[in-house]
């Protein structure tokens, strides 16, 4: 009678156990997936847009340069922990000014594909491709704006004090020589359910 209880138990806890799984596993939608990756982006992204803009309008695009090169990786370490577990955020591009940056084959494959719509007169949009039932992938496009030229312009548009700033921090830079309006690369969010 013991072992009929304890068999029936076992076959309960499964079944719930069983039941609590497929709950958690639910796919998402694609609108609930680019709430997800918005929030996320304006979380980091955005305390990084604005204590960068912040320092421009302070202290001059050199020491936003300066801080950008020493502590920008640092601010959004610290933006990522307020993130939902399962949920990352980073910065990718074919250009990269730091190696971390750099985008791997299939990051390429949907910057091109964004960067062909860009050329085709479409506005960049958000681009979510769905890995397995519970693993998704954001790509929010990043576009050179006026500011940026300031250190990912050509020798005409950078201001010579920040690139110096920035060249010995990064020799081998590469996230130079873009034009208003260009792909420089985008946010890649990654989601685990």
């Amino acid at each position: 009678m013991l072992q009929k209880k304890i068999v029936l138990l076992f076959i309960a806890t499964l079944f719930i156990m069983n039941e609590y799984s497929f709950i958690n596993a639910k796919e998402l939608s694609e609108m609930e997936v680019k709430k997800i990756a918005k929030e996320a982006i304006k979380n980091v992204g955005g305390k990084l847009k604005h204590t960068l803009m912040q320092k421009v309008k302070n202290d001059g695009v050199a020491s936003a340069a300066d801080f950008c090169s020493s502590e920008a990786g640092k601010l959004a370490k610290e933006a990522s922990k307020t993130l939902p577990e399962g949920v990352s955020v980073k910065r990718i591009t074919n250009k990269p000014r730091n190696s971390i940056n750099k985008a791997t084959i299939e990051n390429l494959k949907v910057l091109s594909t964004i960067e062909l719509k860009m050329k085709e007169g479409k506005t960049p949009a958000m681009v979510v491709r769905k890995l397995s039932n519970n693993h998704y992938q954001v790509y929010k496009p990043l576009v050179i704006g006026k500011n940026c030229l300031n250190c990912h312009g050509d020798s005409s548009t950078r201001n010579k004090q920040a690139y110096q700033i920035i060249q010995k921090k990064y020799p081998n830079d590469k996230a130079i020589g873009y034009k208003k309006g260009e792909l420089r690369g985008a946010f890649l969010v990654d989601i685990k359910r």
